[in-house]
């Protein structure tokens, strides 16, 4: 490292350390938390004020998470020899518009990971100044997936969905009642951070009913409302399957016994190949080897040889 980069990292701990700042010199980020959605693209905002010249090489812009460097900024362009892996090709400056006074940046890629207090540091000849804000963490949730068990006595509903962060369920019946304490509700970390989410509910099926499922992401503003319909003849289509299935094991024998036979006697007509025409003169004769030689060479395949 050259003298000159050794200078600039020096002012660089020490601004971020104190500081400091001139009257005229302000920074600006977010007062309320942030939100980065789960594998979608977000901008960290930060602007700070101009003085009556620019000059890029002048200026300096850090980006951390802690005491993790996410983004570094100066000699007039990126320096990235110090960023953290973990954002590694996923972070940019807006470098057009930094003449503005626009010092955001864009984190692409959004993971669990990236939750937590950032913050941004500017150093311009006005002076520096460094503000930090949070980060929270979100992820829409999955069009539920609905399995269907019927019993003698039950009807099963199970919704999975996976998101974050915790989710508020309800369900409802056909008359609009809250019926979401009969239910039992199971939540698990996935391999991504987020939850996932299942709901189970049981039922009568005697008669017919529509139910309404609501999960509500209420960090993203985000409602998934989803009517099932129960049918009082699911169960007894059930049962009639009962009875039929000895019948159908019986049709399944029967075929699979049909099957073979025709395969056998289709294997046997192609074993049993015909004289050619050459040689019926020779099939009147007791010497004919097609029907009765211990070969069962046909007179194609024997040359015939007319008797001395």
């Amino acid at each position: 490292m050259n003298l000159s980069s050794s200078l600039i990292s020096c002012a660089l701990i020490i601004s971020l350390v104190c500081g400091t700042t001139s009257s005229a010199f302000e920074i600006t980020v977010p007062q309320e938390p942030q939100v980065a959605v789960f594998g979608h693209s977000m901008v960290l905002p930060c602007t700070f004020s101009l003085g009556g010249s620019w000059d890029s090489k002048s200026i300096i812009i850090t980006w951390q998470r802690g005491l993790e460097v996410i983004h570094s900024f100066y000699f007039g362009q990126d320096q990235l020899e110090r960023q953290s892996h973990h954002y590694a090709n996923r972070t940019r400056l807006y470098h057009s518009q930094l003449p503005r006074g626009n010092a955001s940046l864009r984190l692409d890629y959004v993971t669990s990971e990236d939750r937590g207090d950032y913050t941004c540091f500017v150093s311009t000849l006005m002076g520096s100044q460094k503000k930090t804000f949070p980060v929270k963490f979100a992820a829409f949730y999955t069009e539920p997936r609905v399995q269907l068990t019927v019993s003698h006595q039950k009807v099963q509903l199970l919704l999975t969905s996976q998101g974050y962060p915790k989710p508020w369920l309800q369900w409802l019946d056909e008359d609009g009642r809250d019926v979401t304490s009969e239910t039992e509700m199971e939540i698990l970390d996935d391999v991504h951070g987020l939850y996932a989410v299942s709901s189970r509910l049981l039922r009568e099926p005697r008669a017919n009913k529509t139910l309404t499922f609501i999960l509500r992401n209420e960090v993203l503003n985000q409602e998934v409302r989803r009517e099932l319909t129960l049918l009082s003849g699911a169960e007894d289509a059930a049962q009639g399957c009962e009875h039929c299935r000895p019948a159908l094991y019986i049709w399944l024998i029967l075929g699979g016994a049909v099957l073979v036979a025709v395969l056998v006697a289709v294997l046997v007509l192609m074993l049993r190949k015909p004289c050619s025409s050459k040689a019926k003169a020779y099939l009147s004769s007791p010497t004919c080897p097609c029907p009765s030689s211990p070969t069962g060479a046909c007179p194609e395949q024997a040359p015939f040889q007319s008797p001395a």
